[in-house]
């Protein structure tokens, strides 16, 4: 692998750890035969795939909290924004681990501290409206968790799939596995790669506070434009019910499990070491 393949695996390593990204990258490599080009024309195809299932995400959203203001956490949740008929009424915010001060295990990142600005950015966000649904891919609610520490008015969050038996997951709901649940949230950041790195600083610039963003690798940036251009110029939404949907990605799973590159990866990323220690401390007053 040449150094924009290596710099590629590197990032996906900090969300999947070692195995598991040198399967996804290694394959993907092997069948494009590391042609670059060849390989975005795969994102591109599997963001058509996903397509129907990331509609059905939306519209789940849409039905189950009609009233409330949204706010979509970036990075992860961002093909929500990408959907043909995207509201562009929902408000955005990058919010992750290094910003709130989280330690993750598979990144290594150890910052213990929130950022001092973090307070600031929220409220400039109309976070203290009474009725805010926040919507991530999920799995654990750890920033739930940190944010309620910080004061924040939290009404239910809405995940893609959740992990914690207080918060409901939209893939939980179908009545998929555990495993299936995790396996497809997983790939979700797989196959709509960040074209930014995880951001860690907020800084005001214009009266305002804002995250800083920095560009990703150069193959994360080809990888994820072409698999949102899929996403957008998916048009037969109509006929494919949600578990099609789900049934045909999980089809894929058991191929990459064969060591084929499809998209999806073919098993679970390692289990958070702290999580039965995490839910038996989960605040009563977040138990929706």
């Amino acid at each position: 692998m040449n150094s924009d393949w290596q710099a590629y695996l590197q990032t996906l390593t900090k969300e999947l750890g070692v195995e598991l990204a040198h399967e996804f990258v290694g394959s993907l490599h092997t069948q494009s035969n590391g042609s670059q080009k060849t390989a975005a024309r795969f994102f591109y195809q599997m963001g058509l795939k996903w397509a129907p299932l990331m509609q059905a995400w939306q519209q789940w959203l849409v039905e189950s909290a009609e009233n409330y203001t949204t706010v979509v956490i970036l990075r992860d949740a961002k093909p929500l924004l990408a959907l043909p008929n995207a509201r562009n009424d929902w408000k955005r915010l990058y919010l992750n681990r290094l910003i709130c001060g989280i330690p993750d295990e598979l990144s290594g990142d150890t910052s213990g501290k929130h950022h001092p600005l973090l307070s600031q950015y929220i409220i400039e966000s109309e976070w203290e409206e009474e009725r805010i649904r926040f919507v991530d891919s999920g799995c654990y609610g750890t920033i739930i968790l940190q944010l309620h520490k910080l004061g924040m008015k939290l009404n239910q969050p809405f995940f893609f799939f959740s992990k914690n038996p207080y918060i409901r997951g939209f893939l939980n709901e179908t009545g998929v596995t555990m495993e299936e649940g995790t396996i497809l949230n997983d790939s979700l950041e797989c196959v709509f790669p960040h074209m930014v790195q995880r951001p860690s600083e907020l800084r005001e610039y214009n009266g305002k506070i804002e995250a800083v963003l920095r560009s990703s690798d150069l193959l994360s940036v080809w990888f994820g434009t072409a698999a949102m251009q899929g996403l957008r110029d998916a048009d037969a939404y109509s006929g494919i019910s949600t578990k099609e949907a789900i049934q045909a990605l999980l089809v894929l799973s058991q191929k990459a499990r064969e060591g084929n590159f499809t998209g999806v990866l073919g098993h679970e990323s390692p289990e958070w070491s702290g999580k039965k220690e995490f839910f038996a401390r989960w605040p009563q007053e977040l138990r929706w």
